[in-house]
């Protein structure tokens, strides 16, 4: 287990709808589906010879694909894909318009299988047609300003134009590489940063989306990278944005993507420091980011939950009649609600990748044990050639990709007396991370009344399943960064500071983080297994697991245990069928029993470890529980050696498991497992010798 490495490419996209969950399909079902003979009328009329038909038909369908999933699904087993992108060439603009108002709403909703779809279809092609023409609107009214009320009315279609242009994109090419391939060649990215150079002139949504679309783009993009190499100049529009001054939820958003943007090509930029004054990457984007975590989550739970009542009554009377009938004020709200918290997940995403970017290829040398000086002559000899040898899945100590400014803060930091508490005001990147984020990570990772759907079979409507779901999201991507805190605060601040001078803080979050799984349990849930609408809660307690380990490590195993804590993580291996989650489990298990004076303790993790070995566990498991023993029973030395390990007839009975551990590594595929084949062959070496170590070391 290391720092958690978040998937920006599979960032939520941000609209008024969301994405369909669990728990919305559920609903969905409960709702009187849209009768079939009101379906194909419209799909029909999407060929009318008169326009206003075809438009009126296009524009239906848009409302309609975000009722519910079942009416979804039966508009598309009608090929509307198909039609839809057939009006994309459309003689009318106002057609035109329409059909690509749904073919945005249906990248939103659809996932996926209807996005390969789309692109098997060639959307891209007739989309991308449409922007140099659009271009060439935007540029005139950027120039003039609106001639009457008329032109500002047509200037507001533009740019609903523009944003789903932009959304079906940037959606084709965070969900499909083959589009992103054909995306690169379409030269986007001065299209893109005429949005980006213009902010004080457009709308914010149309900024969002740009902004949304050059995130992905840049997302380990090489041939995007090329575009800002050669045109330094697209830097600069990043360096305003980080210094507005934001009233809004979309402008937060804009900035917070603009963040992203920045670290995305943060090479590209430490390259050209001179110029754009970005030598000091973090100590531009980070006040940005943690300034976007101050959010009252219980308060917007319960906004969501008044204001979706009043929409799921709303949304049982379609009216065909009227398309694009205007948000409420309860649907503006949620949005609202659903923008700021997506706001928040990535914001939270970014700080967690800013303390686990590592040096890539860096090994790090480990003191060779003194059990492993013996001959491995009992180990049978692999066909293979041989690896590297591997790390254990101990959570990784590596150098966190921090600027400049920041080593020479640690640095100082490290030369501060352990004694004496250490004024952060002038060390700016920890101080932040300290005082601002880490508190802001607390309130975030704490659930709501609406962040988890109720335990109850058959899983009930919940009243708000967007939020519900972004809520979830919200306090998972909080934890995640909290255990990337955590591990930068023990593995690359010298001296473990912050377990040292804010040891109340580190002791506190142990407990809060117990207090999170009960909540999050629940009633219980079974890890990797979970009930329909139930996953998120798995992958919580996933991470908070993951945290207490980390924690474990970073006050060396001196963690505010209550009678009931090494019960609840034993409790948590038996009942997870998730490995990662057994893995850190026994990691965390294996750390605390490290400490001395607690013979009873070590007693209790030494034989529950035992016996999960004999029992035939997963390889994952087995490793880990293997590289915990050896760490455990390290010395003789220790108080708990002699009552517990030699009395307790631990070797002997590690002796016998020798033959099981080398037919376990046999089975595992290095082709398919390389990773796991290393460790598992690494464990097994190390077994042999731990054992002959152990029947000599009191001799």
């Amino acid at each position: 287990m290391g720092k958690v490495k978040n998937n920006k490419k599979k960032q939520n996209r941000v609209n008024a709808t969301g994405v369909p969950t669990n728990a919305e399909i559920e609903e969905a079902e409960n709702l009187q589906r849209v009768p079939v003979e009101t379906i194909l009328p419209l799909i029909q009329k999407l060929s009318s010879p008169d326009a206003n038909e075809r438009a009126w038909a296009a524009a239906g369908a848009s409302n309609l694909l975000m009722h519910d999933a079942a009416t979804r699904r039966l508009m598309l087993s009608k090929n509307l894909i198909g039609a839809l992108i057939e009006r994309l060439t459309d003689s009318v603009h106002e057609v035109v318009v329409e059909a690509l108002g749904a073919l945005r709403n249906l990248t939103v909703v659809g996932g996926e299988e209807i996005i390969s779809e789309m692109y098997n279809k060639n959307v891209l092609t007739p989309v991308t047609a449409l922007i140099p023409p659009l271009g060439i609107m935007i540029d005139g009214m950027l120039t003039a300003p609106a001639a009457n009320s008329q032109d500002q009315e047509k200037r507001k279609t533009v740019w609903d134009w523009a944003e789903n242009i932009i959304s079906v994109v940037w959606a084709m090419c965070e969900n499909s590489e083959k589009s992103l391939k054909v995306v690169n060649k379409l030269n986007m990215i001065p299209f893109l940063m005429s949005f980006m150079s213009n902010v004080d002139k457009l709308p914010p949504k149309v900024i969002v989306a740009a902004a949304q679309c050059l995130y992905t783009l840049t997302d380990d993009n090489p041939d995007c990278r090329v575009v800002f190499v050669k045109n330094p100049d697209y830097i600069k529009p990043f360096m305003n944005i980080l210094n507005l001054n934001v009233n809004a939820e979309e402008e937060l958003l804009i900035k917070t993507l603009a963040c992203g943007i920045v670290i995305n090509l943060r090479s590209i930029i430490s390259s050209k420091a001179s110029e754009n004054d970005f030598s000091e990457i973090h100590s531009a984007v980070l006040p940005v980011l943690s300034s976007a975590l101050s959010y009252d989550l219980q308060k917007a739970s319960t906004d969501a939950a008044v204001a979706a009542q009043v929409v799921n009554l709303q949304k049982k009377d379609v009216d065909l009649s009227k398309p694009n009938q205007p948000a409420t004020d309860e649907e503006r709200t949620l949005a609202l609600i659903e923008t700021r918290l997506q706001t928040l997940q990535l914001s939270l995403e970014l700080i967690a990748n800013i303390c686990t970017e590592s040096v890539e290829g860096v090994d790090h040398e480990e003191e060779e044990q003194e059990w492993k000086d013996e001959d491995d002559d009992e180990m049978e000899a692999d066909d293979e050639d041989d690896e590297d040898a591997m790390n254990d899945s101990a959570p990784e100590k590596k150098d966190v990709g921090l600027d400049e400014n920041t080593l020479r803060e640690m640095e100082q930091i490290a030369a501060a007396s352990s004694e004496t508490p250490l004024d952060l005001s002038g060390h700016t990147i920890i101080n932040i991370l300290v005082n601002t984020v880490f508190p802001a990570l607390i309130h975030l990772g704490t659930p709501t009344p609406l962040s988890f759907p109720e335990q109850t079979v058959p899983t009930p409507s919940t009243v708000a399943p967007l939020i519900t779901t972004q809520l979830a999201t919200t306090h998972l991507r909080a934890i995640e960064a909290l255990n990337n805190f955590l591990l930068t605060m023990a593995d690359s601040v010298p001296g473990k500071w912050w377990y040292k001078h804010r040891k109340a803080d580190a002791e506190q979050c142990w407990t809060w983080l117990f207090q999170q799984a009960g909540t999050v349990a629940g009633n219980g849930v079974q890890v990797g297994a979970e009930e329909k609408g139930q996953e998120l809660r798995g992958a919580v307690l996933d991470s908070i697991v993951g945290c207490l380990w980390t924690l474990a490590r970073g006050l060396d195993a001196e963690v505010p245990l209550a009678d009931f804590h090494i019960p609840a993580l034993m409790g948590a291996y038996t009942s997870t069928t998730s490995d990662s989650m057994r893995v850190k489990t026994i990691g965390c298990l294996g750390v605390i029993a490290r400490r001395q004076g607690a013979i009873e303790t070590n007693k209790a993790v030494g034989e529950f470890l035992m016996n999960l070995l004999k029992n035939n566990p997963s390889t994952e498991a087995c490793v880990e529980a293997l590289n915990a023993m050896y760490d455990i029973y390290a010395d003789k030395d220790f108080d708990y050696d002699l009552p517990v390990y030699v009395q307790g007839n631990f070797n002997q009975e590690l002796k016998g498991m020798i033959k099981m551990v080398k037919f376990m590594v046999r089975n595992i595929d290095r082709r398919k497992s390389r990773d796991l084949r290393n460790r598992a062959d690494e464990a097994a070496m190390n077994l042999v010798e731990f054992v002959k170590y152990k029947e000599h070391e009191r001799r």
